[in-house]
C-alpha cells in the first residue's frame, strides 16, 4: 500500500475509533487491536479466574477459538450492514464502502500472471484499517453474557 493510502488510512482510522470509543461498541473484553489494551492482560485475567474458581472449587471451562484467516473471512456486505445499524456517520459509512470494493488480486505462476480476479470477502492484510474493521465486524460475537470473557 502506499505512503498516502496509509496516511489516509490513520485519518480514518482516527474517526472510526472516535465513533467506536464514544458509542461504547467494541466489548470492553476485546483487547485485541485496541490502544492501551494488551492480550497479554487478558491471558493475565484468564490465569487469575481460573486460579480463583480452583480455590473455590468452582468448575471452570474455557473455549479457545483461533479462527483460521479471520482477516480473509470478513463479509463485506455483513461489515457494511453493521457499520450502517451502529450508526456510523455516513461520510464514514461510503468510505468503508469504498474501501472494500473493487479490489483485485492476480499472482506470478512460472512466470506468468494470471487472470485478475475480484476480492469480494476478507479485509487487505497490512491496512491500517484492517484490524479495526476485524473488530467491528466481530464486536456482537459476545452477545449478552454475563460470565468472564477475554477476547484477544
Amino acid at each position: 500500500l502506499s505512503s498516502i493510502s496509509k496516511i489516509l488510512e490513520r485519518v480514518l482510522l482516527n474517526r472510526i475509533n472516535e465513533h467506536l470509543e464514544d458509542n461504547k461498541i467494541i466489548p470492553k473484553q476485546q483487547c485485541g487491536f485496541r490502544t492501551g489494551r494488551s492480550t497479554s492482560h487478558q491471558l493475565i485475567k484468564v490465569i487469575k479466574t481460573a486460579k480463583e474458581n480452583i480455590k473455590m472449587k468452582k468448575s471452570t471451562g474455557m473455549i479457545f477459538l483461533d479462527v483460521e484467516k479471520a482477516f480473509d473471512r470478513v463479509w463485506h456486505n455483513g461489515l457494511l450492514f453493521k457499520v450502517i445499524k451502529l450508526r456510523f456517520p455516513l461520510p464514514l459509512i461510503k468510505t468503508v464502502s469504498s474501501f472494500l470494493s473493487e479490489r483485485s488480486f492476480s499472482v506470478f505462476i512460472k512466470g506468468q500472471l494470471s487472470e485478475t480476479k475480484e476480492i469480494k470477502f476478507g479485509v487487505p492484510q497490512g491496512a491500517v484499517l484492517s484490524p479495526t474493521l476485524y473488530n467491528i465486524f466481530t464486536q456482537d460475537v459476545v452477545g449478552e453474557t454475563t460470565e468472564n470473557i477475554a477476547l484477544f
